[in-house]
């Protein structure tokens, strides 16, 4: 082999490390683990001001991958937990040691209760002036679901909601739950749940 194509060979060698090893989420990254940001606060009515008990919160974590073609925003993980009757929610800081994905995980929230408008997909949801987009992680936040006064605006508001298929179900079953019982109550058809056997 010429010098030149070792010289090639280093260097595209050196591109694929470096590559693998970025820390917001290579292969190689130095972080033995994946960091998933805690979520806390409250869920109330927008008009009313009254908490909302029951309500699926799932917080879904995107990490950024490169490649050759240039970056890309995956899912990586997701948490799930339900409002008290306060309204109010923890979601933990957790840390996943050893996987494949590795390195910081940036989170974001959706939050759905049958009747309500869904966060963020709702115009008229809103995260206590904080951006509904990437509510900030560890920050208590009052976060108001507006509710729905027609079947058309429920139907619309099931339907269209993201269901994350790309998460596996037993991390976002309460959220599927959730949307599924408004789909039952509004005749339409439910979510497919895998069977227990295939879950995941």
């Amino acid at each position: 082999m010429t010098k030149k194509k070792i010289g090639c060979l280093s260097v595209s060698i050196l591109v694929l490390l470096l590559i693998l090893g970025t820390c917001t989420g290579g292969l190689l990254s130095p972080l033995p683990y994946r960091h998933l940001d805690p979520f806390f606060g409250k869920v109330i009515d927008a008009d009313t001001k009254e908490p909302i008990a029951g309500a699926a919160v799932l917080a879904v974590y995107y990490t950024e991958v490169y490649t050759i073609a240039g970056a890309n925003s995956i899912i990586v993980d997701a948490q799930e937990t339900l409002t008290d009757e306060n309204g109010e929610f923890k979601i933990p800081k957790v840390k996943r040691w050893f996987t494949a994905v590795r390195g910081y995980a940036r989170g974001k929230i959706t939050i759905f209760k049958p009747g309500y408008g869904v966060f963020p997909g709702h115009a008229r949801s809103t995260a206590g002036g904080e951006s509904k987009t990437w509510p900030p992680p560890k920050k208590y936040i009052v976060y108001e679901l507006p509710k729905l006064k027609t079947i058309k605006e429920r139907k619309r508001n099931a339907i269209y909601v993201n269901t994350y298929h790309e998460i596996p179900y037993q991390k976002r079953k309460l959220y599927i739950k959730a949307i599924n019982q408004e789909c039952v109550s509004l005749g339409l058809p439910p979510n497919t749940i895998p069977n227990e056997e295939g879950q995941k």
